[in-house]
């Protein structure tokens, strides 16, 4: 919602930080920073900081994602999504706005829609073809 403010928004609730791994899903509530590794699906309800020593090998859903390192999988963050210089992503990118800087490799099909009617559209069809291909890329407490 445009203008809304939360205090999630200035506080970071969950740090994964540099040196650290995680093997497995992780989810976390609120303002999240990841600089260290993590095996498996990345969830946040709320914003994401991957810094730029961070890798995350498996999907990353989030509201929105600052990306400053790498992610071997897909992003789905309505918000948006902002891939910084040196960043890269192997995977796609679904998200209502994109932003992409300069010497980032990102490997994989990009859906970005301002409008939310047609963002939602696009999301169900991306979300029906990795449902098709056989990728389980499920949202939590979906229907």
């Amino acid at each position: 919602m445009a203008g809304t403010f939360h205090l999630d928004d200035i506080s970071i609730n969950t740090i994964v930080g540099a040196g650290s791994s995680v093997k497995g899903n992780f989810f976390s509530e609120g303002f999240t920073r990841i600089d260290g590794d993590i095996d498996g699906k990345l969830e946040v309800a709320g914003r994401v900081i991957i810094g730029a020593g961070a890798r995350i090998k498996g999907d990353l859903i989030a509201t929105s994602a600052n990306v400053y390192g790498v992610v071997n999988g897909d992003i789905l963050a309505p918000e948006s999504v902002h891939i910084f210089s040196k960043a890269m992503v192997l995977g796609d990118v679904v998200t209502r706005k994109l932003c992409v800087e300069d010497d980032v490799l990102l490997n994989g099909q990009c859906i970005s829609l301002s409008n939310e009617e047609s963002f939602l559209q696009e999301q169900k069809r991306w979300l029906d073809e990795k449902a098709i291909a056989g990728k389980t890329f499920q949202l939590r407490n979906s229907d």
